[in-house]
């Protein structure tokens, strides 16, 4: 298929197989459990990825008119409330952000698998049975975006806290941001662009300071060897962590060890931890 948009608002989900969803000028990698909200007229095409033919991309697409949904849901008891999902789906006034959402507790799944089965079967209230599951469905959606830390929420991908626990679950292998952005299910251009803004660092310079903060927890709380501690937070090489180390901390390894282990005499202060940064604290 080719680019195309739709007179309606449509909510994508990749049940099987890998592939790219290309949104405006973004190329995405997708999954199994990736879900896609995307506002009326926004220009889009699935893709299957060619490295994985015999795994067919499958993908589920609830869609509906935006005004007839929105009246036929007037009234619902605290659907008012639901802002962010009414937002994203044409239902209330917003941003017309699109949104990729990863399906963590398998509600998406089963939206889609028992509302199709609803439509196929189309037994007596299989209507009635599909507004109600789409309200759960808009229940789970608004709570996913709410528990989006407000730093890390792009307006658009959502995907920026998927690296993030990427990179904290990876430190012990060669980090780059091709896999990050994977994760993230981002391009890699746009991935650096909202990486920087939502942490306010680059993307090395954030993986060096998460790494030696690791590293800090270590050396206080561990008796592993230097060399140890370095390979455990993704250094081989020894001489390159201990320049880092210094550059971050202040201090040499076993000078900050040290300084941990030793309480200052009264009046006196000595460097005691690594703060979230990786800076010296006193």
């Amino acid at each position: 298929m080719g680019y195309h948009a739709h007179e309606f608002t449509e909510i994508s989900y990749v049940g099987e197989g890998e592939g790219h969803q290309y949104i405006g000028e973004e190329r995405l990698r997708v999954r199994r459990g990736d879900l896609f909200t995307l506002p009326l007229g926004a220009s889009h095409v699935f893709r299957p990825s060619s490295a994985n033919a015999g795994k067919p991309l499958v993908v589920y697409n609830f869609i509906f008119e935006a005004e007839r949904m929105a009246e036929a849901l007037r009234g619902f008891p605290g659907l008012d409330r639901l802002e962010r999902a009414l937002s994203c789906l044409d239902l209330a006034p917003g941003d017309g952000g699109w949104r990729k959402l990863q399906d963590r507790t398998g509600a998406f799944e089963a939206f889609f698998s028992t509302a199709y089965a609803e439509f196929a079967g189309r037994r007596t209230g299989y209507q009635t049975r599909i507004y109600a599951l789409f309200v759960v469905l808009l229940t789970e959606i608004e709570r996913r975006l709410a528990d989006e830390p407000e730093n890390t929420r792009t307006g658009h991908a959502g995907g920026i806290e998927d690296a993030l626990a990427f990179i904290r679950a990876s430190l012990a292998l060669p980090i780059t941001a091709a896999r990050a952005a994977e994760a993230a299910g981002l391009s890699e251009r746009h991935f650096y662009r909202l990486f920087a803004k939502a942490t306010g660092l680059t993307f090395s310079s954030y993986v060096q300071r998460l790494r030696i903060e690791r590293g800090c927890e270590l050396l206080r709380h561990t008796r592993l060897s230097v060399q140890e501690i370095a390979e455990s937070v993704g250094y081989q090489d020894r001489g390159h962590f201990l320049d880092v180390f210094k550059k971050i901390t202040g201090l040499a390894p076993r000078a900050y060890r040290s300084s941990y282990e030793k309480l200052p005499d009264e009046g006196g202060a000595w460097v005691r931890g690594c703060d979230r940064a990786g800076h010296r604290v006193l």
